[in-house]
């Protein structure tokens, strides 16, 4: 079974703010959701995303059991707006190819540079027609499609907001902390849907790298 889940979140509370800054400490604090023996292994088992507008802060999570969100409310959250928890197997199941749906997602754009005998090196795309380009390659495998760069009128999709995430992880390997940056891009737009399983798959696995600190996480609206 898939939940979907929503908390809106209150800015100004300190807890919130230091999230909104702190993808790590977020990331740790949506793990803990979940009892110790079923927390994630592996990046993006549970995907999140914290939407943050002028007038609204939700923090979005969809995971393969339902997350005790108490903490995160107590701490982050307004008063007298609880969680909200869906059953999301109903939805992925009315999914169909044809179908067109608005979407936004927040993802981390890179490419992999090839490297004479050792692995190729990870670097952002830096550009929103760049950006735009990793998702059109990428929406076919993923069970959707957005339209292509190379015809401009056929895009379905826009880059609506770019940022660096800067912050703090410790290494498994070691005591010493890293600064990590994260070049997040997010999408906005309409897709259609070519292939209903892909796409299901892609709605609960996510899409791309960084999952574990907000990115990934594809959302549908009706148009």
């Amino acid at each position: 079974m898939t939940w979907f889940s929503a908390l809106q979140v209150n800015p100004r509370r300190r807890e919130a703010r230091r999230y909104m800054s702190d993808p790590q400490s977020l990331h740790a604090a949506v793990l803990n959701a979940f009892p110790p023996q079923s927390q994630p292994s592996q990046e993006g088992r549970a995907l999140w995303r914290l939407d943050a507008s002028e007038h609204d802060q939700v923090l979005y999570i969809v995971s393969p059991e339902k997350p005790d969100l108490s903490a995160l409310h107590e701490g982050t959250g307004w008063e007298q707006a609880l969680p909200r928890f869906t059953e999301y197997d109903p939805f992925l199941s009315r999914l169909r190819k044809g179908q067109q749906w608005g979407f936004r997602l927040r993802a981390n754009p890179v490419k992999s540079i090839p490297r004479e005998g050792r692995r190729g090196k990870v670097v952002p795309h830096v550009t929103p027609d760049q950006q735009l380009a990793w998702l059109t390659d990428r929406s076919g495998r993923h069970g959707f499609s957005v339209g292509s760069v190379t015809d401009p009128s056929s895009l379905t999709a826009e880059v609506t907001g770019r940022t660096d995430q800067r912050f703090g992880r410790r290494s498994p390997d070691s005591a010493r902390r890293t600064t990590v940056t994260l070049r997040q891009a997010q999408f906005d737009g309409s897709l259609v849907i070519e292939d209903a399983d892909a796409f299901r798959a892609t709605l609960v696995d996510g899409i791309g790298r960084g999952k574990a600190y907000g990115c990934g996480l594809l959302t549908l609206k009706r148009i």
